[in-house]
């Protein structure tokens, strides 16, 4: 008997080895496999912190980006994407508004860059009319800070890529939302080809790729590996994190809300396997990691999401920015 405890605690202490190499050499730029980043959740957050925080300082040092965000046209959309609160297919209180004057934009743009480095213009729906793009990209000529900018428009059409494109926008924005195989589960009205096929052109065309997942509705932690391998192959610049805040009238009003201690493994995880991307944690922080809204850049982050989000309120930039210097971190003043 002794004999057999001695054999598997010796089994044992070389399974903690071989993962503890393995996350020290994931924290020196090793690429994982899915198989290794599933195993990942199973480990104390307290070495994922020292695996994802090495690897946010090799690849990004000390400096953390805050973006800021418009709600430039908000409800009735035709999708029926379980989560949303804009959907036309949900009973919700969202606001409902066509798209916002040019100086309205305008306004709100320079009021959220003296905090953030970089703002999106968001609108609901799957696409924008043509006379809706030609009035971005007015704005977007005209405007003295529009390398800022980025857009979250839905899908787009060549033409229309490369309109804004000659217009001065950098960066788009289109989030996967979760894995290929869950998607069918959040959303009917189109496919996840159509999203990948919207990220691709516009990556083809020179734009800046911005597009992460929401976390929290119902997903496996198989579901998150496979989006960050997705993410990577698309090879997403920035990886926006959100994290449910069930809204009522939606089909996920009473979804189970993630512990913060997951979502601070997940965000770990994300940095371990995307490495070089900006890790940025959006819309949700606030409800559901409360207090521990500082450890995100701990657990490798390095960005966040300051201000208001689509249908919701969210934290005073001021407070941010108290957060990050008191973290002795440093905020980029650059996009």
């Amino acid at each position: 008997m002794l004999k057999c405890l001695k054999i598997y605690a010796g089994a044992a202490q070389n399974a903690m080895t071989t993962m503890n190499t393995l996350l020290l050499e994931a924290a020196n730029g090793k690429q994982v496999t899915k198989e290794e980043a599933l195993s990942f959740f199973e480990r104390d957050v307290e070495e994922l912190f020292y695996a994802a925080s090495k690897m946010r300082k090799k690849f990004k040092g000390n400096k953390i980006k805050i973006c800021s965000i418009i709600n430039a046209k908000s409800g009735q959309c035709l999708e029926d994407c379980k989560f949303c609160a804009q959907s036309a297919h949900h009973k919700t209180d969202a606001s409902v508004y066509p798209l916002v004057s040019n100086e309205k934009i305008e306004e709100v743009s320079n009021k959220a860059l003296e905090n953030a480095g970089c703002f999106g213009i968001v609108s609901s729906g799957n696409s924008l009319t043509d006379e809706e793009i030609d009035r971005l990209c007015e704005l977007l000529k005209k405007h003295k800070k529009s390398d800022h900018f980025g857009a979250s428009i839905g899908y787009l059409s060549d033409a229309n890529l490369k309109k804004l494109k000659e217009a001065g926008l950098k960066k788009l924005h289109h989030n996967l939302e979760t894995s290929e195989a869950f998607f069918p589960q959040i959303c009917s009205t189109h496919t996840y080809k159509e999203r990948k096929d919207n990220i691709k052109r516009a990556k083809a065309l020179g734009y800046e790729i911005c597009s992460g997942g929401l976390f929290g509705i119902g997903e496996t932690l198989q579901d998150r590996v496979d989006l960050a391998f997705t993410l990577k192959e698309l090879g997403a610049d920035s990886v926006p994190m959100n994290f449910l805040m069930p809204v009522k009238g939606t089909a996920l009003e009473n979804a189970k809300p993630l512990k913060p201690i997951e979502i601070l493994k997940t965000i770990a995880v994300f940095r371990i396997i995307l490495q070089t991307s900006d890790i940025m944690i959006c819309g949700g922080r606030e409800i559901n990691l409360r207090d521990l809204q500082s450890m995100i850049f701990f657990a490798g982050a390095n960005g966040t999401m300051s201000g208001g989000y689509l249908t919701a309120w969210g934290r005073n930039p001021a407070d941010d920015k108290q957060m990050i210097k008191d973290l002795e971190l440093e905020i980029d003043p650059h996009r």
